[in-house]
């Protein structure tokens, strides 16, 4: 176990700081384009139903922008709060150094994986942005090249996110525990004598 000293705490505060405000402004932007995909589709819906015409370029704009923007910006946001879903059946069995260098080695996959998947996206949209991708739209064009750079920005902010839940499994620093429905009452999380 490395222990957390007085002069790593200030960094590692910094980088939960830095990491938890990156995700909370990526969630918002998660909850706009959630907002205006709602917005679009009800819309369009009423349109159809109500007036026998739709709205052009509802579908391309709904899974071209709004949807890779309401998933990728609100990945980091889940992994800063720890709510992912996860399958502990065997961390859950061990205890100790064990299971900390268990979590260890799983945090390292996450980000591994996630910056691949941030290079991997940033070629894609290199190449997007160099032939000015669209999309056909009915009668228009839809550029997707846009989106395509926040993609980038989505998956760099889930690997910076990682890295910093990484450092606070390293150096024990205090996580957030949720209760999840059926589970320990907060009462029994703090530990509370009264229980």
């Amino acid at each position: 176990m490395i222990p957390t000293t007085t002069v790593k705490r200030p960094v590692i505060n910094a980088v939960s700081t830095i990491s938890r405000g990156g995700s909370a402004i990526l969630l918002f932007f998660s909850g706009l384009a959630l907002a205006l995909l709602v917005l679009l589709v009800t819309y369009d819906v009423i349109l159809r139903n109500f007036f026998g015409s739709a709205m052009n370029g509802v579908s391309e704009y709904v899974s071209e922008w709004l949807m890779p923007a309401t998933i990728l910006f609100g990945l980091a946001y889940a992994e800063h709060k720890n709510e992912h879903i996860r399958v502990t059946i065997v961390e859950d069995a061990i205890k100790g150094a064990p299971r900390k260098t268990l979590r260890i080695l799983g945090q390292l996959t996450v980000v591994l994986i996630s910056a691949v998947m941030a290079w991997s996206s940033l070629q894609l949209a290199i190449e997007s942005f160099d032939i000015k991708e669209t999309v056909p739209m009915g009668t228009a064009l839809l550029s997707v090249w846009p989106i395509k750079i926040a993609v980038v920005a989505g998956w760099v902010w889930l690997t910076v996110q990682c890295c910093a839940s990484l450092i606070n499994i390293v150096f024990d620093a205090k996580e957030e525990v949720h209760p999840e429905a059926g589970s320990l009452s907060e009462l029994e999380m703090e530990g509370d004598p009264r229980v």
